[in-house]
């Protein structure tokens, strides 16, 4: 028998103890909408916003690309085509012009057939002067980008889905952090994904070659120690993070560069999934916005909860050493989980910002806990196998076995497929049967886990 604690101390050896992550995307069968959600989707418009862009001659494809219709029309793939298919009308592509927005003479409307009254999902795509920048100047095109959507739609309000640095504009313009940009108060919520609300360390080793676009994300950069432990989080938005784990790779980094910005008191309860690791890019402490000290302010001023999630995302190029190979970290928002999840974080009626009881969260506690389930026959599979790495995994029999008010314990039976890094004929099926202990918030929030494997 092997059991995994998690807890405040460090890790204890009881039998033999080993770390295990959040699984692979599982089926979308078993994904319910975050929260229930009530709705088909978000009544508010919604603005997509990418982070820093590598490549300057290349036009950004993070949220997806077009492709030819059998009808003869323009589609969209990725999250794009996704939330479109689930009822948020795509109006454009908003690409600022010499730093200035005015819609609808700067709304790229290739692949909208909509008309502006129901539009509901725009794309902004910084100029080309705010993508050789840091943050500053993308803040000020995303703030003008947010007036511009609410003049033309007539909300008063929007809702942000960021992706990597994209989160971190967001916040320069959420937090007042912009001298002469102030927030007006005109979004609802912020969802990110891959953010690194903490700053990158990886942006250290690129600044030489990415000049501010990666030394203003630093850890130690003045706009992110600001950001995180000076300016306070608006009251009047709510805050998700969608946290990525990549498969079988970038597993065992502590992230300790981090612990000025961290939370301590809250990092130390979490499960090692949130504390271990990353995306290739950003560390997972970096991605969890409520990691950050300004996030326990705004929970104890708001009574609201900073909410996060991890996925587990498969690498797109495992075999690829090269520096320019897609990497976990820009797969994110191709991924079919984080599509999901986006979506139902979006929708008007999700219940995860406000106190709610166990059984109206037991369907989200569930589908993290398969996740949860999953990370652990992996990691019992690479403990036995240390020179493999887990291609696939199989949660065959999962069930819950007791449910509590704060915590809820599950029977998992599955396999995981591992191939010997050094011997590639080397190849086997590790069967793992066990016991997982969730603790839980009155927000659905995954607090605590130990996994016991027979």
């Amino acid at each position: 028998m092997r059991r995994l604690c998690c807890a405040s101390h460090p890790w204890r050896i009881v039998m033999r103890i080993f770390h295990f992550a959040a699984a692979l995307a599982v089926s979308a069968a078993f994904l319910p909408p975050p929260a229930q959600a009530k709705t088909s989707g978000s009544s508010l418009p919604v603005i997509l916003v990418h982070g820093m862009i590598y490549d300057l001659q290349a036009d950004d494809n993070t949220w997806g690309s077009t492709y030819s219709r059998p009808d003869g029309r323009i589609g969209w793939t990725g999250m794009i085509g996704y939330l479109e298919s689930h009822g948020l009308p795509f109006a454009g592509t908003i690409r600022p012009s010499q730093g200035q927005i005015c819609l609808p003479g700067d709304l790229d409307v290739t692949g909208s057939y909509g008309s502006p009254h129901e539009a509901r999902l725009f794309v902004l795509k910084f100029s080309g002067y705010a993508n050789t920048d840091g943050v500053g100047y993308k803040a000020a095109e995303l703030a003008e980008a947010i007036r511009q959507v609410c003049r033309y739609t007539g909300a008063k309000e929007v809702r942000i889905v960021a992706h990597s640095a994209g989160g971190l504009v967001a916040r320069v313009y959420l937090q007042n952090a912009l001298p002469g940009v102030p927030y007006r108060g005109d979004v609802d919520r912020l969802i990110t994904i891959g953010t690194p609300h903490l700053g990158s360390a990886l942006a250290s080793h690129w600044g030489d070659y990415l000049g501010t676009r990666a030394t203003s994300i630093k850890p130690d950069a003045p706009l992110i120690r600001d950001l995180n432990a000076t300016f306070d989080l608006p009251r009047d938005v709510c805050f998700a993070s969608i946290v990525i784990r990549a498969v079988a790779a970038d597993s065992r980094d502590d992230g300790e560069e981090l612990d000025p910005l961290v939370d301590a008191g809250f990092l130390s309860e979490m499960p090692p999934e949130y504390r271990r690791g990353g995306d290739e890019v950003v560390h997972v402490r970096s991605q969890n916005l409520r990691s950050a000290q300004c996030a326990a302010r705004y929970e104890k001023a708001t009574g609201r909860p900073v909410q996060y999630v991890v996925v587990r995302v498969p690498d797109p190029t495992p075999d690829s050493v090269s520096p320019k190979a897609v990497r976990v970290h820009m797969a994110a928002t191709s991924d079919a989980t984080v599509q999901h999840l986006v979506f139902g974080l979006l929708c008007d009626h999700t219940s995860l910002w406000r106190h709610s009881q166990p059984d109206q969260l037991a369907a989200w506690m569930d589908w993290q806990a398969r996740i949860h389930a999953s990370g652990a026959i992996e990691a019992y599979a690479l403990d036995d196998h240390p020179m493999s790495s887990v291609s696939r995994i199989r949660l065959d029999d999962f069930a819950v076995e007791s449910a509590a008010e704060a915590g809820r314990r599950y029977r998992f039976d599955g396999k995981a497929w591992s191939e010997n890094a050094w011997v590639p004929l080397r190849k086997r099926w590790t069967h793992v049967a066990g016991n997982l202990d969730l603790r839980f918030d009155e927000f659905g929030r995954v607090r605590g886990a130990t996994a016991i494997v027979e």
